[in-house]
């Protein structure tokens, strides 16, 4: 091939790479981030992490902090079912367009449309009113509370999609050409390839620094993109790649504890080692959960879970318990399996009860980015040492291992829940009390054989409580029934990690989404 044929040939495969026209160029990388996205198609701009550089959401979280975003104020009711919402008077959509509240109301609607059903957690809005452009109130439902400002959505343009069939949502135009009104905005889309931004100038809190971003789409390996240079930013990092990244001085890993989700041991109370609650405590107490962490690469402050909570209680100053976490005391664990019957009499090295042997089934996800299996792995060899045989059994994803767990086909399970109430009560209870008048208590344990009154009662006053303080107390008493009865082991919130380049200067450690506040950032090369 010839010099010419050559450059014509990089020419063209540039122009693909970004869904250039003949006229425009290929981003500068002095000014350009390039996002590893997991999506393979347009759904990462409507729902992942990029969605926030073209999109504001009411509020966000900065930290602990509930932070302004599209909203600059807001305000609730006594009971906490009514909330209004203050919107911005300076923010435009990105064709000039003023932002106004019945852009939200639109959304909100258009969400809990029987067609769309996007962004479930919204579903507690019974009605809107909008008494002005910038004025929006929420009318939450009786049945079950959830906190709009928990809900980080982000909300689209009413005049360019109020006209469009909500039947076709999920195949809309607008989403390979969308018109935002966030720090960045659109400029191109190559289909299953990538979109490009540029940084918007009119945004409300001024023009990012970054000029250009480039999400690219697929399933490409995170660590080969970032380390070959394909890409600054990428998500979802599995613990091996973590430590990889620990030790070189080209990227930076940020994490990210989610708090609305626990990671747990679920043991079934039928087996008949582990219906035991005295074992279940010794189970407990012979995990070292800081160990745990430590293999799965989680930074070496990462919170341990002493019991399901409001997300209240994790904020600094209100923890009130929380660091109650059950001790790793091996000792402990000796004595309780000794208390319950199980002891070494053979000496083979795993303890007997009249003739059964002290040994279980472990599940765990062989996918995922929190390492099911490696945390199986080391529970395995910590119980062995306490004379309990772990056989570990993967399957391949989490949603595998919880429908084991509801068929009530396991012996234990590594898996992880949502620490919402609802999700509690109908998991572990079986529901509210009137789904099931007639039944007798025993009959309304969930899929692993566990039932309390008080606690399924607390559960169900909680469904309804908007209150954070009652939540706290309520919460609380949850926690020392656990504790009594150990129904799981509870290990550790959801722990998330990204990693960046160390040009991409302005990431903070605990930000929910890494892209949530993309007009901080910035590209500065060298130390």
């Amino acid at each position: 091939m010839t010099t010419l044929g050559k450059l014509l040939a990089i020419a063209s495969i540039a122009g693909f790479a970004f869904g250039c026209d003949p006229g425009s160029r290929r981003p500068d990388r002095a000014s350009t981030m390039t996002i590893l996205s997991e999506e393979r198609d347009a759904q990462e701009i409507r729902s992942g992490n990029p969605k926030y550089m073209l999109f504001l959401p009411l509020v966000d979280r900065h930290g602990p902090d509930i932070r302004p975003r599209l909203a600059e104020s807001w305000e609730h009711s006594p009971d906490y079912r009514t909330w209004t919402f203050h919107i911005r008077d300076d923010v435009v959509w990105h064709d000039g367009v003023p932002v106004t509240a019945h852009d939200v109301a639109f959304s909100l609607e258009l969400f809990a449309h029987p067609d769309v059903l996007f962004y479930g957690r919204i579903s507690a809005v019974d009605s809107i009113s909008v008494p002005d452009d910038h004025t929006i109130t929420l009318f939450l439902s009786q049945e079950y509370y959830v906190d709009p400002r928990k809900a980080f959505t982000v909300f689209f343009p009413k005049h360019l999609l109020e006209d469009l069939d909500p039947a076709e949502f999920y195949e809309w135009d607008f989403w390979t050409r969308p018109v935002g009104n966030g720090p960045y905005r659109f400029v191109r889309y190559t289909p299953q390839t990538a979109f490009e931004l540029e940084a918007n100038p009119g945004f409300y809190a001024g023009k990012p620094a970054i000029e250009r971003a480039v999400i690219r789409l697929g399933s490409n390996n995170p660590m080969v993109a970032l380390t070959s240079g394909g890409a600054d930013v990428v998500f979802s990092l599995r613990p091996a790649e973590v430590l990889a990244l620990r030790d070189d001085p080209r990227f930076v890993v940020y994490h990210y504890e989610e708090w609305t989700e626990v990671y747990l041991i679920y043991w079934n109370h039928s087996h008949p080692l582990l219906g035991d609650g005295t074992v279940r405590r010794a189970l407990t107490h012979a995990i070292d959960r800081r160990e745990l962490v430590q293999v799965l690469a989680f930074p070496d402050d990462v919170s341990l879970v002493g019991g399901l909570g409001n997300e209240e209680l994790a904020d600094p100053g209100r923890r009130r318990g929380w660091d109650r976490v059950p001790a790793y005391d091996p000792a402990m664990a000796a004595r309780l399996l000794d208390r319950a019957g199980w002891s070494d009499g053979d000496g083979d090295g795993v303890r007997e009860k009249a003739g059964r042997q002290a040994r279980f089934t472990l599940l765990a996800p062989s996918s995922g980015a929190l390492g099911g299996v490696a945390q199986a792995v080391l529970i395995q060899q910590q119980l062995q040492r306490m004379g309990v045989s772990v056989e570990i059994h993967p399957l391949e994803s989490a949603g595998l291992v919880r429908k084991a767990i509801e068929s009530g086909d396991f012996d234990a399970a590594i898996t992880w829940v949502d620490q919402d109430p609802h999700t509690i009560l109908y998991n572990w209870f079986g529901g509210p009390a009137d789904t099931h008048p007639d039944s007798d208590p025993e009959s309304r344990s969930g899929p692993f054989g566990y039932y309390d009154a008080e606690a399924a009662h607390l559960f169900e006053i909680l469904l309804d409580e908007p209150d954070p303080r009652a939540q706290d107390t309520l919460y609380l008493r949850v926690k020392e029934i656990l504790r009594r009865d150990m129904p799981v082991t509870l290990l550790f919130p959801g722990v998330y990690n990204h990693a960046a380049h160390r040009r991409i200067r302005g990431f903070r450690q605990g930000w929910p989404s890494a892209l949530s506040y993309a007009e901080q950032l910035l590209i500065r090369e060298g130390p």
